[in-house]
């Protein structure tokens, strides 16, 4: 049945808006619909971060939890998934418990009120323990707990049926090699205490730090990531943004000055749009978008002459023409000095994402024009990747 109301002022609109934007799952900051560029730049040079990881030691305490399930013989899906989320809510109130004064501990709010997290540090993991080999299969959470389980069964039917050929012992071992899972290697991680639960901590051992930096460096050799680790580039602890990062790309290889080039000036340029779409959205109200454009407005042409078909190149935006032509498109309105074109390209680019019900482009002046839509400059997860290579070289003592 369709839903509607009767709105009797802006304000009320607002509100009803807010909700059912926070009821949609598709609600992004990517207003524009830029991700491909955004993730693409973020792949090339921080592989299997994201940017809801907190710290490094998730890395181990999601193979460790699942290796040890594995062991228990569990062979329902559903009962294995749910003693699985018990386990990492138990290791949440640890940390909080063990290490009052860390951050980056996944659910310490949520517990506080009385629940659980979403979003799983598996969830938010499981990308990049396949992308460094530590998981080392295609399989998703929920395939691969199917595979324990049917692995699990097939198991003890072989202990149930047993063998009464002449060569018994000989196929009982040929059988007990067949149903037992540490055969199949799903994991690859380093040798760890039985007991690791019991002494649980937020920072890695040395043991769990050497390795993992060299997963990372094995894995994504190409990466921005690893070159930083297998050359102990410290001063990148001193950057406070991928802005500043600019101060000592000259450290890092021809080929990832050129990539951190194009990506801080397709940045720039999408902060641009960003700042013309909040004007947009607030018909022209938003004061601080207005000085920001002010602010911005005589090297616009500057910030739009970037080489787009190198950044589609890089990024493999290719795969999304219509994004490539709203980017060529707005480029050209700028490099013409035509804003009030620009502004038209960017509500057609919401209202094709959204749709003209949910596009706020199309409903110009009925949000609050002192707020913000849409993030700021692109950071490319430079901070999670920061936040895993302190955890590393604390772990390894480089700090």
């Amino acid at each position: 049945m369709p839903i509607g109301w009767i709105d009797f002022s802006k304000n009320e609109r607002n509100k009803v808006l807010k909700v059912l934007e926070l009821l949609s799952e598709n609600a992004t900051l990517d207003e524009l619909g830029i991700a491909t560029i955004r993730d693409g730049f973020s792949d090339l040079f921080f592989p299997g971060t994201s940017t809801v990881q907190t710290r490094a030691k998730y890395f181990f305490i999601v193979p460790y939890a699942l290796r040890d399930l594995e062991r228990s013989g569990e062979t329902n899906v559903n009962k294995f998934l749910k003693y699985f989320d018990e386990i990492e809510e138990d290791c949440a109130k640890v940390f909080i418990e063990n290490n009052i004064d860390n951050t980056g501990i996944m659910g310490r709010r949520s517990l506080a009120n009385g629940k659980w997290v979403k979003r799983t540090p598996a969830d938010i993991y499981w990308s990049g323990l396949r992308q460094y080999n530590i998981f080392r299969s295609g399989l998703s959470l929920p395939e691969y707990a199917r595979a324990i389980c049917s692995i699990n069964a097939k198991k003890n039917n072989f202990i149930k049926l047993g063998n009464n050929n002449d060569k018994a012992e000989e196929n009982e071992a040929d059988d007990g090699d067949a149903g037992d899972i540490r055969s199949i290697h799903f994991w690859d991680i380093p040798t760890y205490n039985d007991e690791w639960f019991d002494n649980l901590q937020i920072e890695l051992t040395k043991n769990e730090a050497e390795f993992l930096k060299e997963r990372i460096i094995n894995s994504c050799e190409e990466s921005m990531f690893a070159y930083v680790l297998k050359n102990n580039l410290h001063q990148i602890m001193d950057c406070k943004n991928f802005t500043e990062l600019g101060n000592i790309i000259k450290l890092f290889p021809e080929k990832m000055q050129k990539d951190y080039s194009l990506a801080k000036d397709f940045s720039e340029f999408n902060y641009l749009l960003r700042v013309v779409y909040n004007i947009v959205l607030s018909d022209g109200n938003n004061e601080e978008a207005n000085e920001i454009f002010d602010d911005l407005y005589s090297d616009i042409k500057d910030i739009a002459n970037i080489d787009l078909e190198e950044i589609f190149n890089r990024t493999s935006a290719y795969r999304n023409p219509m994004m490539c032509k709203f980017l060529r498109d707005s480029k050209r309105a700028v490099l013409e000095d035509n804003i009030s074109e620009l502004k038209k390209i960017i509500s057609r680019r919401e209202i094709f994402l959204k749709g003209s019900g949910r596009a706020r482009c199309a409903h110009p002046g009925e949000f609050d024009s002192t707020e913000w839509f849409g993030g700021g400059k692109l950071y490319y997860r430079f901070d999670n990747a920061i936040k895993i290579i302190k955890d590393i070289r604390e772990g390894i003592g480089e700090c």
